[in-house]
């Protein structure tokens, strides 16, 4: 969305994000939560696909190195049901027709918001214990009375 009449504070404000999720501001880890959840909660993408943080009048854009936010755990039962825990402590359903493997072999899915989001090497790691090949040598995951196909072809950016 469009946003007139904010300034623009990327320069002084330097924040950016890794490809673990850690968030950084001037270089400096960000470990304080309820600075990270102000910021999570300001975060959006702008009409070209950048992440900004958006408070009152200012704006500052983030280098984000792949996502902003990471999967870093599942909950739940292939049965019953799967949410994924972002490194940020949300807990959000998993929708398994939004899983994708990208570059490297990195799994993301997307949230019910329409993020994009990285899996953790651990989340990873549990998400492919549930996981197993069919006869035409895919990769699928079954929830429910469901199957879902695990596709390649992601590229990682949101």
């Amino acid at each position: 969305m469009e946003r007139t009449g904010m300034r623009d504070v990327t320069e002084s404000c330097r924040i950016s994000i890794n490809k673990e999720g850690t968030w950084f501001y001037q270089g400096q880890e960000i470990v304080n939560p309820l600075v990270l959840e102000y910021f999570c909660n300001a975060l959006e993408k702008d009409e070209h696909g950048r992440y900004r943080i958006v408070l009152e009048q200012e704006m500052c854009y983030l280098e984000v190195e792949d996502t902003p936010f990471v999967v870093a755990s599942l909950r739940g039962e292939p049965e019953t049901g799967l949410s994924v825990l972002l490194n940020t402590g949300s807990l959000y359903d998993l929708d398994p027709g939004t899983l994708c493997i990208g570059d490297h072999n990195v799994m993301y899915c997307t949230l019910p918001h329409g993020m994009k989001v990285r899996f953790s090497r651990a989340a990873y790691y549990i998400l492919a214990l549930m996981m197993e090949e069919d006869d035409q040598g895919d990769i699928i995951l079954k929830t429910g009375d469901r199957v879902y196909r695990i596709s390649p072809g992601g590229t990682g950016e949101g």
